[in-house]
C-alpha cells in the first residue's frame, strides 16, 4: 500500500510546530505578530488543501501574504478616505497643509492691516 499523505490540517500544525523553538526565541511582540500570521493562514487551508503541487509551507506563506495585503488594501482606502475628506474640508485657497499662499490678506498676513481679521476680532 502506498503512504497516506496527512491532511493540510495536520500539514499546517506540523509546520506550525516546527517552529515553536524559533518562536520563543522572539521578543514577546514578535511573537504575538507570529500567532497572528499563522491564524491567518490557518484561515485559507481548505484553500492550501487544493494547491497539491506545491510545499504545504508555501501555501500557508501565501495565505499570510493574502491576508496581509487585505490589510494593506483596507488601510490604504481608509487613507485615502481621509486625505479625500480633508481636502473637501480645506478653505478655498489654501494648500494641502491648510496654509493660505502669500497674499491672502491686504498685507500678505490675512488681517486688514490693523492687527485685527477683517471681521474685527484679533488673531
Amino acid at each position: 500500500m502506498g503512504r497516506t499523505l496527512p491532511s493540510i490540517t495536520m500539514a499546517f500544525l506540523q509546520e506550525q510546530e516546527s517552529f515553536n523553538r524559533f518562536r520563543r526565541a522572539l521578543r514577546r511582540s514578535d511573537q504575538l505578530i507570529l500567532d497572528d500570521l499563522f491564524a491567518s493562514a490557518r484561515q485559507h487551508l481548505s484553500a492550501a488543501a487544493y494547491a497539491a503541487h506545491s510545499l504545504p509551507f508555501e501555501s500557508f506563506l501565501l495565505a499570510m501574504l493574502i491576508e496581509e495585503h487585505k490589510q494593506v488594501l483596507k488601510l490604504r482606502s481608509i487613507v485615502d478616505d481621509l486625505l479625500a475628506d480633508r481636502e473637501r474640508r480645506l478653505p478655498q485657497g489654501s494648500d494641502a497643509n491648510g496654509v493660505k499662499p502669500e497674499g491672502a490678506g491686504a498685507n500678505g498676513t490675512g488681517t486688514n492691516g490693523t492687527g485685527t481679521d477683517d471681521s474685527g476680532t484679533s488673531g
